[in-house]
């Protein structure tokens, strides 16, 4: 699902590429410090399951959405990927 958008080389271009994805800008204006879920509170729920999912099936992180619940930036999601 995800491979046709997450085409970088490293984690940190591969997750900014995501994060884009999902919040529907170019990848170019995410860095680590963005905050995906201040994007859009009301679609909070949206996005811990889609990033759960990619970290899941993209990433090979098995995570669960309330895994994702205290993450907010690029930065913390790169960190669940680098750590796991």
């Amino acid at each position: 699902m995800f491979e046709e958008y997450i085409t970088a080389d490293t984690v940190d271009g591969k997750v900014q590429q995501l994060i884009g994805f999902l919040v529907q800008r170019p990848a170019e204006e995410i860095d680590n410090d963005f905050n995906f879920k201040a994007v859009d509170e009301d679609r909070a729920e949206y996005f811990n399951t889609m990033v759960a999912e990619a970290l899941t099936s993209f990433f090979n992180v098995p995570t669960e959405s309330t895994d994702v619940e205290p993450l907010s930036t690029v930065q913390d999601i790169v960190n669940r990927i680098n750590n796991a």
